[in-house]
């Protein structure tokens, strides 16, 4: 038990908290923008989803998304891995 209470030590200590902050910001306007599209018109949320993919998959062709993800400073694949996020500073179980 002492090794595992050592692990989350070191893992709560290697947390940037302002990058932490500010990915929960951008995701959560995110979210803001899908509750208006939900509340405001007669979008279904598939179709929703699919503006969303849409609009990253043209903010990526542009050149934009980049820059979104590096001020919010997580991956898509942060989704389904938390230890890969940005926010700590050090890789968990895996490389980069």
């Amino acid at each position: 038990w002492e090794a595992k209470g050592d692990f989350m030590m070191d893992f709560i200590q290697s947390i940037d908290w302002l990058q932490l902050l500010r990915c929960f910001v951008v995701g959560g306007l995110i979210c803001i923008i899908g509750q208006i599209l939900i509340d405001k018109t007669k979008l279904t949320p598939a179709r929703i989803l699919v503006v969303f993919v849409t609009t990253g998959a043209i903010l990526g062709g542009l050149g934009i998304y980049k820059y979104i993800i590096d001020f919010a400073g997580c991956r898509s694949n942060c989704s389904f891995n938390w230890f890969w996020c940005k926010p700590c500073k050090r890789s968990y179980g895996r490389s980069k």
